[in-house]
């Protein structure tokens, strides 16, 4: 527990993680960290170092999200259980006088933050360093994969068939679940959790991570892609906005640095060492 010093709580929950056909014990480990008010950060889970794998073999409309590739994660790390929220941003923004990210009239509280940069999330990932006096910083893309797996090697999670309302509402097929059914975001953590406790990785909004859109090079391990086009970055998962078919924990496109979309957001990760 020496690394979870200064944390507000922590808990565990045991779970499954299904690995090559087996179901594996393993028990999950939330905590926030404490920011300066006493106030709480975001809650984290934590990831275990180990193996896995990223990409797929399969192209979409905007590009190859392959190739599909074995990847080691040699040091645990915690990642942020929900995408970021309107909540948690717009303290940041209003405590270093930034303007508020537009919510689209959609909501803000527990809602996803929307309309923010990658330069906006890597400056909110520096404020709230300063705040707790832990590290944190955007996931890498391998690093963002590993942990939606949670020890899966399949399309989704749960495995490799969709299932409509399990973490996403495709309105073109019916049966959403009461309140997704709208072509905008749902409030953070609404369906259930993958195995190490991360909601909407495959869904909501798609999210920022550290690498550079590099087409040829991809990582085998957690480090970013560092080469390649470093004014666009990668965004990782599905959206709200997208088809059955491309909410896939191996989707990724390459987005401006500068832009601001309403189906792109982030989590972040919180370094342990």
């Amino acid at each position: 527990m020496s690394l979870l010093k200064n944390v507000l709580a922590v808990f565990t929950v045991p779970v499954l993680i299904i690995s090559c056909g087996k179901n594996i014990p393993y028990t999950a480990e939330f905590f926030s960290d404490k920011l300066s008010d006493g106030s709480e950060g975001p809650q984290l889970s934590v990831i275990p170092a180990g193996k896995g794998i990223a990409g797929e073999e399969y192209t979409t409309s905007i590009g190859y999200l392959g190739p599909q590739r074995s990847i080691k994660n040699s040091t645990a790390f915690a990642i942020s259980r929900t995408e970021v929220t309107f909540a948690q941003y717009d303290k940041f923004a209003k405590a270093t006088n930034r303007a508020l990210p537009d919510d689209r009239g959609w909501g803000r509280g527990d809602m996803p933050v929307i309309n923010v940069s990658w330069m906006d999330a890597t400056a909110y990932a520096k404020w709230l360093t300063e705040q707790t006096n832990q590290y944190y910083r955007l996931p890498s893309e391998t690093e963002w994969e590993y942990a939606a797996r949670a020890g899966s090697k399949t399309v989704y999670w749960w495995g490799d068939n969709y299932i409509q309302s399990k973490e996403h509402c495709d309105r073109d097929i019916a049966d959403c679940t009461a309140g997704t059914e709208a072509a905008q975001p749902w409030i953070s953590g609404r369906y259930g959790a993958n195995p190490y406790g991360l909601y909407d990785v495959t869904s909501n909004v798609a999210e920022w991570v550290l690498d550079c859109d590099d087409e040829k090079n991809r990582s085998n391990d957690t480090t970013p892609v560092k080469t390649g086009d470093c004014e666009n970055r990668i965004v990782k998962g599905g959206s709200y906005s997208d088809r059955a078919h491309n909410t896939r924990l191996s989707a990724r496109s390459g987005v401006s640095i500068d832009g601001k979309y309403p189906s792109v957001g982030f989590r972040l990760v919180r370094e342990m060492h």
